[in-house]
């Protein structure tokens, strides 16, 4: 079977519940087995979450997996966070192991801070932060990466969305070891809009300005929390960070992966199977 039909299967197979809260529909995906329930913070470049559905199927033979759509017009991370909780409430569940991968791994390092009551474990993989006590050169990461957020808009000028869409598009078409597997990645990204760009732009910067988090911040999660690293090229994804964000965590466990978002997209085994050792 294709990628392309997998994905479509995987639509078909995992279908959107809403809930209502305060007026709002907010969709998510509830599916798998198992008594432990992870929620998955999946996400990065212009790949959303349901990208990695080799991922997801291959984790919810053993946990129950949920998925929470933000709403389009979501301002920033807490009010993102305050949408997850009330979910998690209503459907009576009362702990998780949050997993977060790119600006996904910021919500969760978030969400861990806020809601420690809720979280039993953390699982990270390419992702930003910032701490109270960085050494230099992720200080200026984190400068360049806020100074690339504010210049977009008139970065776009000079080079629009669509042009970038169709290098990355092409840039796929030679890297791509099967062919067939070129028509998901076309479908994925051009889907991606100017607004989701500003919206994960958003976030990013949210997590930035606006949240310094200390070793204290996760303590709790001593000998709870599985980081993984590799060779993403991601300018958003964290990579870079990886220092500071061991650092801000007792006893993590440090998993490499010779892989890449492309990767774990196509085959996410490797990721998978020391997920499932972990917890």
């Amino acid at each position: 079977m294709k990628l392309y039909d997998m994905y479509q299967n995987f639509q078909i197979t995992h279908p959107y519940q809403v809930i209502s809260i305060e007026h709002q529909k907010i969709r998510y995906r509830l599916f798998g087995h198992g008594e432990k329930t992870m929620l998955m913070l999946l996400g990065g470049s212009m790949f959303k979450y349901d990208a990695y559905f080799k991922l997801i199927e291959s984790l919810e033979d053993t946990y129950r997996i949920i998925t929470i759509d933000m709403p389009s017009d979501t301002k920033d991370i807490i009010s993102y966070i305050q949408i997850i909780k009330k979910v998690l409430d209503l459907l009576s569940i009362s702990k998780v192991h949050v997993f977060g991968t790119s600006q996904g791994g910021g919500i969760a390092q978030v969400f861990a801070k806020t809601q420690k009551a809720y979280t039993e474990s953390m699982i990270l993989y390419n992702t930003l932060t910032r701490s109270k006590h960085m050494n230099p050169h992720s200080t200026d990461v984190i400068k360049q990466v806020l100074e690339a957020i504010s210049e977009l808009e008139e970065l776009r000028i000079l080079m629009s969305l669509d042009d970038i869409k169709r290098a990355l598009i092409e840039q796929l078409s030679s890297v791509l070891m099967d062919p067939n597997d070129l028509d998901l990645f076309e479908k994925l990204i051009m889907e991606y809009s100017e607004h989701d760009e500003k919206r994960q732009m958003r976030l990013i910067q949210d997590l930035l300005t606006n949240y310094v988090f200390e070793k204290e911040d996760f303590e709790y999660l001593k000998q709870k929390v599985l980081v993984f690293y590799g060779h993403d090229d991601d300018p958003f994804g964290g990579t870079e960070l990886i220092e500071t964000l061991v650092e801000l965590l007792t006893e993590p466990n440090l998993e490499f992966i010779d892989n890449d978002r492309l990767g774990l997209i196509l085959d996410p085994t490797l990721m998978v199977d020391k997920i499932k050792s972990y917890i």
